[in-house]
């Protein structure tokens, strides 16, 4: 990989500037600031290691994977946007009574099986758990962050009841594209 390669095209301008300070676009939190591009040319070379998916860029190669592992490469979601439906937030509880009862996801309250307790699970979910009232768009990619939002944001309560819950609200995420690298340095 030639020097000019990481830096980009000096004549073209490609390299990043605020005002006569050069910008590095390859430190993900917080990008460093050079007064010359020469300076700019050596920090990149400082990290080999580039993500296949974004322009970040990493000292040692475990840190690079480590990245796109839990950055890029993630198969599941979590989202309120796929429990469609207040039914879905209930299930059967499995009970040796003659009682048929469903269990609610969020907090684990019983609901008997009858036709007039379906209201009472909507007042429930809509005034205690605030059902539909959150960003529906919100993506949550680690199965524990889905919990956090489901307790701070819908008043849950941890339990096993939140298996089905959590279950509803995952969806599978389509791969993301790896970049062209050739087509960016050209």
């Amino acid at each position: 990989m030639s020097a000019q390669s990481v830096v980009g095209d000096s004549r073209t301008g490609s390299a990043p500037r605020i005002g006569s300070a050069y910008m590095c676009n390859c430190c993900p939190k917080k990008p460093k600031k050079f007064g010359t591009e020469d300076d700019l040319r050596k920090h990149m070379l400082e990290k080999p290691n580039e993500c296949d998916f974004c322009p970040n860029r990493f000292k040692n190669k475990n840190e690079a994977e480590r990245h796109q592992n839990s950055i890029h490469l993630r198969p599941y979601s979590w989202s309120c946007g796929a429990i469609l439906s207040y039914e879905i937030a209930f299930h059967p509880l499995n009970s040796l009574t003659p009682l048929s009862y469903d269990i609610c996801g969020y907090c684990g309250e019983e609901f008997t099986n009858s036709p007039r307790d379906w209201d009472a699970r909507f007042v429930h979910l809509t005034n205690v758990h605030k059902f539909g009232e959150c960003d529906k768009t919100k993506k949550f990619f680690r199965a524990d962050h889905f919990r956090q939002h489901l307790k701070h944001s819908h008043a849950g309560t941890r339990g096993n009841w939140w298996g089905v819950l959590e279950n509803a609200g995952r969806k599978d995420e389509p791969p993301q594209k790896v970049r062209n690298r050739d087509y960016e340095n050209a």
